[in-house]
């Protein structure tokens, strides 16, 4: 995703797609890789966020 340290994995999609917590600068906020793009962007402002982002929209696919 980042290069090493700067970045916590906290899961992926199954897809290759992986949501990370940024440690450099240190931030709650996780955000999305998207390996076919190389792109990064945020999708929740904390775990608490993520999970119930994820678990409510179901699907590999819920931070499109």
């Amino acid at each position: 995703m980042a290069a090493a340290g700067t970045s916590r994995p906290v899961g992926d999609n199954g897809g290759g797609d992986q949501f990370a917590f940024v440690q450099t600068p240190r931030r709650p906020d996780i955000f999305v890789w998207e390996h076919e793009t190389d792109s990064r962007r945020w999708v929740a402002r904390d775990l608490r966020d993520y999970l119930c982002r994820s678990l409510a929209e179901g699907g590999e696919d819920w931070y499109q």
